[in-house]
């Protein structure tokens, strides 16, 4: 016990060690990014995780703490904070991945190269028959980081909380009234920090936070592209707006969580600036492979983890909070026999309740292959200056996009008052990076960009899919990757590829602006591999294309999702509570029962919030939780 907390204090204090430590030279970053692009270049994705298989099985006990959070990602990073605020109670955050202090990855215009690095686990989907099809092995890259912060390491760092209406529909489909927008908006707002840095971004101030942990910005100066998409949009009769305010039906600016152009990860945000708490213990380097528990009492008493090349048990006094991500979340839960009952039998696992985790996985499809030669001629920036930019907080690569505008808007085929498209203003070179990160075939790569060299595209996002996806155990071994399914564009109404479909001819449309005829854009691509025999630029082909270009957005949920009845699918009830288990909650993107039409790290930031929150309220007294203001 004595050696664990000694590994615990010495990590403690190198991270914050390591992070007072700031702002490399130009040539310092020249050094990093020569180096990442190295590594890049040359990275094989891990197939398992048998890098973290133990050598000797024999099961060491440590210490017990009240709290074990399993993965100190995104929702993982805001409920430790939360709950070690409360001075009486003990918090053990285990995660596989590391902290991460390298200002390579601060900057978000290198964002691709962090997922070909060992930051990234390398997930892929199982072959595909209705999406990715232009991809190697018909299969879809399934990124998400490794390491304190999770997936905001590595993302684009856009800050988004959906349509409001979505929130009403969870509170519907919880039975909960706490789900509602109009309860849930405090949440978003305690958290964030809004600075308003362009003075173009549309903003409604009552929909903000000030003085939360996650600062909220934009990027700096505003881009080229990034007018030209917006006044597009206007003469289109689109309104411009906060996206994050009232309605997200409009035109808008990205807001991210950068601070001063810089990454600002949920870790950094949220936990770095409190290690020095007594009682948050955090170790890295940790994998976990079962939750243990009790057969007869059904309640949670313990967590199995690997870590370098042994094994241990950490008993919990009062929950496990299950924060491992859409794909690792069920994969665990099932690994500890909570799951669809057949598919553990077949797996060889005792079955301590029957639920259907891992049966919703939902995903958005999109097409970032419409590529566009343009006349525009991009100013030449050097390396140097583009780094010197970024040392004042602006420029090219404060943004993992290469522009700043996006859209959300809604398709003839919503019924409900949601957003089901997203369009996003890129500005593209071709390139064998390109094909590496996407995992593109090569023919299907250079038919689209045809005789183009320097393009711009609009992505096609369908936001709001109808689509659905498992997650499945390969093995009983817990260091198998878990089959990922995301079975996009399939359901057999054929409404998410109308949906798309429709996308194409908004983007057309907006093609014909008279702000964009101005930039003369032509399509120059050629028929795709396996879409010859469909009449080229017509609808059948457009349905082709799309099913051989659109993969995943990164923005996976629903595989546990929340719900009032198990007997309709649902795995944890409105308090995050696994049905039919004690002591075991969980808390991330898994959790969503429907889309909220985008990018998830701020909902899943609030629904972290909501959890911690609600933990309290079922140990502590009301005035321990919200104490009055002195």
């Amino acid at each position: 016990m004595t050696i664990i907390k000694v590994v615990f204090a010495i990590f403690i204090f190198e991270s914050l060690k390591v992070g007072e430590v700031k702002c490399a030279t130009v040539e310092e970053l020249e050094r990093l990014i020569e180096a990442a692009t190295i590594e890049a270049n040359s990275y094989e994705f891990p197939t398992n995780a048998r890098m973290f298989q133990a050598k000797d099985n024999r099961i060491k006990d440590i210490d017990s703490y009240d709290f074990v959070i399993i993965g100190g990602g995104v929702a993982g990073s805001v409920i430790a904070s939360r709950l070690s605020e409360i001075k009486k109670w003990s918090i053990l955050v285990l995660e596989a991945g590391q902290v991460v202090t390298s200002e390579f990855n601060e900057m978000l215009g290198y964002t691709a190269f962090l997922a070909l690095s060992d930051l990234s686990w390398g997930f892929r989907s199982v072959p595909q028959t209705t999406a990715c099809l232009g991809f190697v092995n018909q299969s879809c890259r399934a990124f998400r980081a490794r390491g304190m912060g999770g997936t905001s390491l590595m993302n684009g760092a856009v800050y988004e909380r959906g349509m409001p209406s979505t929130f009403d529909e969870w509170a519907d489909i919880t039975n909960d009234p706490t789900w509602s927008y109009d309860n849930v908006l405090r949440l978003f707002k305690k958290s964030e920090n809004f600075h308003l840095r362009n003075p173009n971004t549309p903003v409604e101030w009552e929909y903000h936070g000030r003085g939360g942990y996650l600062n909220v910005e934009q990027k700096i100066p505003e881009d080229f592209m990034t007018t030209l998409f917006l006044q597009g949009h206007r003469e289109l009769g689109t309104d411009i707006i906060d996206y994050n305010g009232q309605s997200q039906l409009g035109a808008s600016i990205f807001q991210l969580f950068t601070k001063n152009g810089r990454r600002q990860s949920v870790y950094d945000a949220f936990l770095k600036p409190f290690l020095r708490r007594r009682n948050l213990d955090i170790m890295t380097e940790s994998y976990v492979t079962k939750i243990e528990v009790q057969k007869l009492s059904k309640k949670a008493k313990g967590v199995i983890f690997t870590r370098h090349g042994k094994t241990y048990r950490v008993n919990v006094k009062k929950e496990v909070i299950l924060t491992a991500g859409v794909f690792q979340t069920p994969q665990i839960l099932m690994l500890s026999g909570i799951g669809p009952k057949e598919h553990l039998q077949d797996m060889g696992i005792h079955v301590i309740e029957d639920l259907e985790v891992g049966s919703q996985l939902k995903e958005d499809p999109i097409c970032q292959a419409m590529y566009i030669s343009t006349n525009i001629t991009k100013p030449v920036e050097t390396l140097e200056e583009r780094l010197q930019q970024f040392l004042k907080g602006e420029g090219s690569l404060t943004q993992a996009y290469s522009t700043s505008g996006v859209a959300f808007q809604k398709s003839q085929f919503e019924e409900e008052n949601y957003a089901d498209i997203e369009f996003i203003a890129a500005s593209l070179q071709k390139s064998a990076f390109d094909v590496r990160y996407a995992g593109w075939r090569n023919e299907t790569y250079e038919a689209a960009w045809g005789n183009s060299t320097n393009v711009i595209a609009i992505n096609i996002h369908n936001v709001n899919p109808r689509s659905s996806g498992t997650v499945r155990l390969n093995s009983a071994d817990p260091f198998d990757y878990p089959l990922i399914d995301f079975n996009m564009m399939s359901d057999p109404e054929g409404h998410d590829m109308a949906v798309l479909y429709e996308g194409v001819n908004r983007v057309l449309e907006l093609l014909q602006t008279p702000s964009f005829q101005s930039i003369n854009p032509e399509y120059r691509g050629r028929p795709l591999p396996g879409c010859e025999d469909y009449q080229f630029l017509f609808r059948e082909y457009w349905y082709c294309f799309l099913r051989q270009t659109c993969t995943a957005a990164f923005h996976v949920r629903g595989s546990c999702p929340m719900g009032a009845d198990p007997s309709e699918g649902a795995i944890v009830d409105s308090r995050l509570r696994v049905f039919g288990v004690r002591k075991l909650r969980v808390a991330d993107s898994s959790i969503f029962p429907t889309s909220m039409s985008g990018h998830p790290v701020g909902t899943i930031i609030m629904i972290a919030e909501k959890a911690a929150e609600t933990i309290k309220s079922d140990y502590l007294p009301y005035s321990d939780i919200f104490p009055k203001e002195p």
